[in-house]
């Protein structure tokens, strides 16, 4: 992709481009980026652990803390309160049942170490150098918003990439805000039913075992869903598109992708499908990266084989 993209542009700036890929390859080059952007994300998780946000994750510890677990979004049916399956609540109660700062510090400590991960060292040094930027406003300024919210938009995007080879991970998206499991689309266009059933078992056994324990709690999540159904976005939403035809959007994304096997379309198809699009929602986009660059992880065994089978053979030794 990237080489198609070079054809497009003048030849100086290709010429620039190929010689900042080539001084990037360095090995010298290489870890000095490693060492600052390793020194910027732990400054970051510093700055955030002095200065606390009640953000998002402020409401996923707060949740438990209710009488009732959906009480805010069962008594007033707009869009905000704890609004996900029982079930994410369960899994991470050891550490909702920790003190806030403490919860806090695990939960930014992860989401930090996920961005770096997902990103690699060039993306992560420049997106923890736009943390402490003082011109970083509007869209450059996601990145300080994500970090300081704790919001589930990374993990999310962590679950559309590593779909690809464990599609268990749909589970996860479909359990929380839904609508991005949209991207299942993407094995039904290439006929991969086997990645599909997976997805969908997966997501099954998970609602199966936590409704075992917490029945009504899933009924009144499915109260939730049907109450924010058709409520307007709220105030701080990026309202360009309404929900139906930007799910319609990430549909169509998804399946011409699939078509094209453009892997880095879905997390991008994933975030436009979010039931409201906030500034934190664009750290999703970090999710192309390692697509891109086909790291192991992101290989399903498919297309693994196919790698295997089309390489060439290896020549006798003299």
């Amino acid at each position: 992709m990237v080489d198609a993209a070079l054809r497009l542009v003048p030849d100086p700036i290709a010429r620039l481009y190929a010689a900042a890929a080539k001084t990037a390859k360095r090995r010298d080059v290489r870890r000095v980026a490693l060492v600052l952007a390793l020194l910027l994300a732990a400054a970051a998780f510093a700055y955030l652990m002095v200065n606390i946000y009640l953000g998002d994750s402020y409401g996923y510890w707060q949740a438990i803390r209710f009488d009732h677990l959906y009480y805010t979004a069962v008594v007033d049916t707009a869009p905000h309160g704890y609004l996900y399956a029982p079930v994410f609540v369960q899994i991470l109660w050891p550490l909702l049942s920790l003190p806030w700062e403490v919860f806090h510090a695990i939960w930014l400590a992860a989401i930090v170490a996920l961005l770096f991960w997902i990103s690699g060292r060039w993306v992560a040094l420049l997106i923890f150098a736009l943390f402490f930027a003082p011109f970083a406003i509007g869209v450059l300024a996601a990145p300080r918003h994500y970090l300081s919210s704790g919001n589930i938009f990374l993990p999310m995007a962590l679950a559309v990439v590593a779909g690809f080879r464990w599609p268990w991970t749909y589970s996860f998206l479909l359990l929380t805000k839904v609508t991005p499991g949209i991207g299942l689309l993407w094995f039904v266009a290439r006929g991969e039913w086997r990645n599909l059933l997976i997805a969908l078992a997966g997501t099954a056994a998970v609602v199966l075992v936590s409704f075992s324990f917490s029945w009504s709690l899933w009924f009144d999540w499915l109260t939730v869903l049907k109450n924010n159904v058709g409520n307007p976005e709220p105030g701080f939403a990026i309202q360009l598109i309404p929900l139906m035809p930007r799910l319609v959007l990430a549909a169509v994304m998804t399946v011409v992708a699939a078509r094209y096997d453009a892997r880095w379309v879905v997390p991008i198809a994933a975030m436009i499908a979010l039931p409201y699009i906030t500034d934190t929602a664009l750290i999703m986009v970090v999710g192309v990266v390692p697509l891109l660059r086909h790291d192991a992880w992101t290989e399903g065994r498919t297309r693994r084989s196919d790698t295997v089978a089309q390489a060439p053979p290896a020549l006798p030794a003299a």
